[in-house]
């Protein structure tokens, strides 16, 4: 079983901390500025500190919540505590590694697409979330070598192009 990673959460999390951070900051300045009371300034930080108790919780239960599970029977894949899809190992011929985008490759999300014998998507991942090694080890238990590599930058657009019949 597989979770996803903190590591990789961490670094999107990274921008929305500073981002937050800036945000609360004009806010105490403006009520200072205006108001030059000390509760108020309490109040926000005290409304700042109930959202990101929440939302260390909602990151928590999500990442707790959240995994692949390889079994001998298929690949389950569970999102907030629920199993979402459940995928035959032998439905499993192909694994293909790239990255894909709407418009600019330098913004390409790494993705994974596990393709049935006859190239129909039978499961398909957003790698960001995930360890890449864990990954690895997943498609090793099903015997699939993957193909490609996560610079290899796709357009959604063309995936049906690239893969006909898998979407």
């Amino acid at each position: 079983m597989i979770r996803p990673s903190w590591a990789s959460l961490g670094r999107w999390e990274l921008h929305i901390l500073g981002l937050a951070v800036v945000g609360i900051g004009f806010v105490i300045l403006r009520l200072w500025a205006r108001y030059a009371d000390l509760s108020s300034i309490v109040m926000v930080l005290g409304l700042t500190g109930f959202v990101a108790g929440c939302g260390a919780i909602y990151l928590t239960a999500y990442m707790l919540g959240t995994r692949i599970t390889v079994t001998a029977d298929g690949i389950i894949v569970t999102h907030w505590f629920r199993s979402t899809a459940t995928v035959s190992t032998k439905d499993i011929a192909r694994v293909v590694r790239c990255g894909v985008t709407l418009q600019d490759p330098a913004n390409a999300r790494p993705a994974v697409f596990a393709l049935s014998p006859t190239g129909r998507c039978v499961l398909s991942l957003y790698a960001e979330r995930w360890d890449q090694d864990d990954l690895d080890r997943i498609w090793r238990y099903t015997g699939v070598n993957p193909e490609g590599s996560w610079q290899d930058v796709i357009m959604y657009q063309d995936l049906n192009t690239k893969f006909p019949g898998a979407f």
